[in-house]
């Protein structure tokens, strides 16, 4: 036979189902963020959250480098930056997670060092600009002067390219290769689906 419930244990219990349901619906009302498995959908900078997504590829001397193996990317059980980062083995699109944090930053928590001169990759070959090649790096098509600083926006493309600077048949080719995933993270193009689950540890949900 059941025990009965004393009245003050029910209506404390019914205070922790009803305080419980106010904050679901406070977290699934507020702007940029969608209640669902996934974390929430983005946002461009805003003074109290961050949370921009940005296309990318990467040529350094001839190759196209491919960093979606799993020691390039953030995860639950590997945080390589808190707030900039690769994940869930997708090499395509940056995730910045607060202010002001610069490519620069980004290529170093892959092992990389970015310069506005050089780039010295994870097994410490540098390539620096000099008479026959140059590293040069593109957003929305446009060449910035001094990219280590460039912090990264809502939807950028960006081509970090290393090799000769009049060949611009390839570079050309390569700003044609930067994917448009961006919007589908960043909620911006519905009819393209809803954004894929993101597993970056906690900096998914700031």
């Amino acid at each position: 036979m059941f025990e009965q419930v004393s009245r003050p244990t029910w209506a404390f219990a019914v205070g922790i189902i009803i305080a419980a349901g106010v904050g679901y619906w406070y977290m699934a009302s507020q702007p940029g963020h969608m209640m669902s498995d996934t974390h929430p959908i983005g946002f461009a900078d805003s003074d109290e959250e961050v949370h921009v997504h940005s296309d990318w590829v990467l040529h350094i001397d001839g190759i196209t480098f491919d960093l979606s193996d799993d020691k390039y990317q953030s995860g639950n059980m590997q945080v390589l930056h808190e707030h900039i980062h690769l994940h869930d083995n997708n090499d395509d699109v940056i995730h910045r997670h607060d202010h002001g944090v610069t490519l620069g930053a980004f290529f170093n928590s892959l092992g990389f060092t970015l310069t506005n001169e050089c780039v010295t990759t994870d097994t410490g070959e540098e390539f620096c600009s000099d008479d026959t090649s140059e590293l040069m790096v593109f957003v929305n098509d446009e060449r910035l002067d001094d990219f280590k600083d460039y912090v990264n926006q809502e939807e950028d493309k960006i081509l970090v390219y290393y090799g000769g600077s009049e060949d611009t048949e390839k570079i050309t080719e390569l700003l044609l290769s930067v994917t448009d995933k961006a919007c589908i993270y960043s909620g911006t193009c519905p009819e393209r689906g809803t954004p894929p689950p993101e597993s970056c540890g906690i900096t998914c949900e700031i």
